[in-house]
């Protein structure tokens, strides 16, 4: 392959893992949330009219943002009768062709979400509950979702192309810092 894809592969790869590591906590957020609600509703009597609303948006922004860690490892869900039988070069050309399915899908989204970002910026929506938020920022939020599932999405199909033509991209395929660097190269030459 060559090494700007390599390149790309690995940094989109190490994007992925470091926001899908600090987003797996905003779980505890959520529930922190939903604990304080539960706490001063049924304790002091004083509940809140933005706890499960604000808790609904964390809960959004956990899985939009974690959906491209999810991808990566291979921890979404799969209805298969034969995929778990193939050999992984057959995986990888079946995931290559589903791979135009998934991008689509993205892209239809990603229109829709940058509609909708457009429309709560414009018209200044916000959710018709009695807090009533503000809708846009958690829009962004879920829309740098969906583009980090397409960067992350392109990847895999990078990885499963290298697998259909018998190669590998794992973690110790990234270029040194000397093959990053031609100077370097040069100079310890």
């Amino acid at each position: 392959m060559h090494k700007a894809i390599v390149s790309y592969v690995h940094g989109i790869d190490r994007m992925s893992r470091v926001t899908g590591k600090y987003v797996m906590f905003m779980v505890f957020g959520m529930m922190g949330i939903l604990l304080f609600e539960s706490i001063a509703r049924t304790i002091f009597n004083r509940p809140h009219i933005w706890a499960v609303e604000f808790s609904q948006f964390v809960m959004a922004a956990y899985y939009t943002l974690g959906g491209a860690y999810s991808h990566l490892i291979e921890g979404n869900v799969r209805m298969d009768i034969f995929y778990h039988k193939w050999s992984p070069r057959r995986k990888a050309m079946m995931d290559c062709f589903t791979f135009s399915i998934l991008a689509f899908y993205l892209v239809v989204l990603l229109h829709g979400a940058v509609n909708g970002i457009e429309y709560a910026i414009q018209y200044k929506q916000v959710s018709y509950s009695a807090w009533s938020p503000v809708l846009y920022p958690i829009k962004i939020i879920m829309t740098i979702g969906i583009v980090m599932m397409m960067l992350q999405s392109i990847s895999e199909f990078f990885k499963d192309l290298a697998r259909v033509r018998g190669e590998e991209l794992s973690e110790g395929d990234e270029p040194s810092v000397e093959e990053k660097s031609p100077v370097r190269a040069k100079a310890s030459a």
